[in-house]
């Protein structure tokens, strides 16, 4: 009986070092559900130690039974705690990457606002740029557009005063026709005057 109770705590203590052995690297999605898987085999391995433990009265060398069982336990304790450790570990570098993560994400996002306010200032002052171009070539056009104007107004008044003095010069000489044939005429009229006014022969 004695010699089954220690050969059930030495498997049972391979089964520790088993534990103790794998140590999976857990996700870190998964680290919860490890936490978690954790404390059910504590309390599994604790009920089982503790059922040992209480099989210990029972035999002769309780003493040497329950400190075989205290080794057990220990160990187990411990193989779990190292788990827990591990898993804290993962947790805070997860945390740390997820932060890490935040600050390249909220840096990015700074530097694309940034970007975008330079090319907006950049779009606005090439804008402004082109409408001051524009205006410039506006102005240079609009003095230069009198000058253009008076050309024609020239050319037109000389032409306008070319043909007035052409229609005054006709006026005149059709007026001095006018006169020389009218004087022409009163000449002709005082001629057949003249002529037609010889004095009759004096009666008998």
């Amino acid at each position: 009986m004695m010699r089954r109770g220690m050969v059930a705590l030495w498997l049972f203590g391979l089964c520790a070092a088993s534990w103790s052995q794998s140590d999976p690297g857990p996700a870190q999605d998964g680290i919860q559900a490890e936490r978690l898987s954790i404390d059910k085999v504590r309390q599994q391995k604790t009920a089982e130690l503790d059922a040992q433990e209480a099989a210990c009265l029972s035999r002769f060398a309780v003493t040497d039974c329950q400190n075989q069982v205290g080794v057990l336990r220990r160990q187990m304790l411990s193989d779990l705690r190292r788990q827990e450790s591990v898993l804290n570990a993962a947790e805070r570098k997860q945390k740390g990457a997820e932060q890490l993560q935040r600050e390249e994400v909220k840096a990015a996002e700074n530097a694309q606002r940034q970007r975008d306010a330079e090319a907006r200032a950049a779009k606005a002052e090439l804008q402004d740029r082109q409408k001051a171009q524009a205006d410039k070539q506006r102005s240079h056009q609009q003095r230069a557009q009198p000058v253009k104007s008076r050309a024609p107004d020239a050319k037109s008044g000389a032409v306008l005063e070319a043909e007035t003095i052409e229609k005054n010069r006709q006026a005149f000489s059709d007026k001095q026709k006018a006169l020389e044939k009218r004087r022409q005429e009163r000449d002709q009229r005082l001629l057949d005057h003249g002529k037609g006014g010889q004095s009759l022969p004096l009666p008998p």
